[in-house]
């Protein structure tokens, strides 16, 4: 089957990069050719560039030969839905997600093409791991929900990533989506980057939002294991802290991957540590944006690695009990079987 994804495929976040290289990779895994539909999404890359001209530019460096060596041809470029609509990928199933992709604060103009308004109404239309990014559907005009209602009721099959996406969808658009893995979770595999992965005695930490809370108190931590601290994602030097400038995806994972534990507040950040079986932490934002974050370790009763702050993981050490993977690896591969299962469904049902 050709499967022609739309997703958010160019981005300097790592974690944006990453989840469209899983999907793609779970397809291929499948026995499907896959092709990524080049949106040019403005908005998307105006939010994810915020950095100083020479850091962006060392940073679409690496993301364009990332995609060259890792993702799957792209489609020709559009630059809107009207294009897409007037001349849409010939192909056998349009396949949306994962990410924020429903996210009407980031999709902006673009948000009906991630809703596959496109395309001929006979070609099979899923969506895995889409997320909505909000807890509460925002867009209040009558009309667009029903269009919106109209374009997922036409879907073969529909997958959110969070319960509270499967809350909009029933609330909203009158469907029941199934809940699955974030794909970065349900593909394991990622030695094809990363090659050897070496152990490093020091503490990684990929915290996104730094406050000055965070570097008052996360010295505890250091203190408590005895460990040095990396920043992962630091621009400059900060004093008593290791640090890489800037971290290429591969660096990015194979950082995490060989850490002796893991800070974060990044929910990537929590898919490779879960992956790589680390010890860690989860620091909740402060913008209440945590949903993605508390629905995995919810589901795999990992509840007790959220921290409000970072005074608070110093202040409560329960963090130094060791998580338990022949506990958790088992919860991890149901979680996993069940997604693969909706997806192989979604795609082969029917045939």
């Amino acid at each position: 089957m050709k499967i022609s994804l739309i997703t958010y495929h160019f981005s300097t976040n790592n974690g944006v990069v990453m989840q469209a290289y899983a999907t793609c990779r779970i397809l291929k895994n499948l026995g499907h050719n896959v092709e990524i539909i080049n949106l040019h999404h403005k908005d998307l890359q105006n939010k994810s560039i915020m950095f100083k001209f020479f850091e962006r530019i060392i940073r679409e460096i690496y993301m364009r030969k990332f995609q060259k060596y890792f993702l799957p041809p792209l489609t020709k470029k559009y630059y809107s839905l009207k294009e897409l609509q007037n001349d849409p990928p010939k192909s056998d199933c349009y396949l949306v997600g994962s990410d924020q992709v429903w996210n009407p604060n980031i999709c902006n103009n673009s948000l009906l093409a991630f809703f596959l308004d496109f395309g001929n109404s006979e070609i099979r239309r899923v969506s895995y791991a889409s997320s909505f990014g909000v807890k509460e559907w925002p867009i209040t005009d009558i009309n667009i929900n029903l269009h919106l209602s109209k374009l997922l009721n036409s879907f073969f099959a529909v997958s959110v990533r969070e319960e509270e996406g499967r809350f909009i969808c029933n609330k909203n658009f009158g469907i029941e989506p199934t809940v699955v893995l974030d794909p970065t979770l349900l593909h394991s595999d990622y030695n094809e980057i990363t090659g050897e992965i070496n152990s490093n005695q020091e503490i990684v930490c990929y915290k996104l939002n730094k406050t000055k809370d965070f570097f008052e108190n996360i010295s505890v931590v250091s203190r408590e294991l005895k460990l040095p601290i990396r920043l992962l994602n630091s621009w400059r030097p900060i004093r008593g802290f290791k640090y890489n400038f800037p971290p290429s995806t591969k660096v990015w994972i194979k950082r995490i991957a060989g850490a002796s534990f893991v800070v974060t507040d990044s929910f990537h950040g929590l898919a490779f540590s879960l992956i790589y079986q680390k010890q860690f932490v989860v620091i909740l934002n402060e913008d209440g944006k945590n949903s993605r974050l508390e629905n995995v370790l919810n589901k795999l009763d990992l509840n007790d690695r959220l921290f409000t702050s970072v005074k608070a993981m110093s202040d409560n050490l329960s963090w130094k009990n060791r998580i338990d993977y022949e506990i958790i690896g088992p919860k991890l591969q149901l979680l996993k079987q069940s997604s693969l299962n909706f997806l192989q469904n979604a795609l082969h049902q029917n045939d």
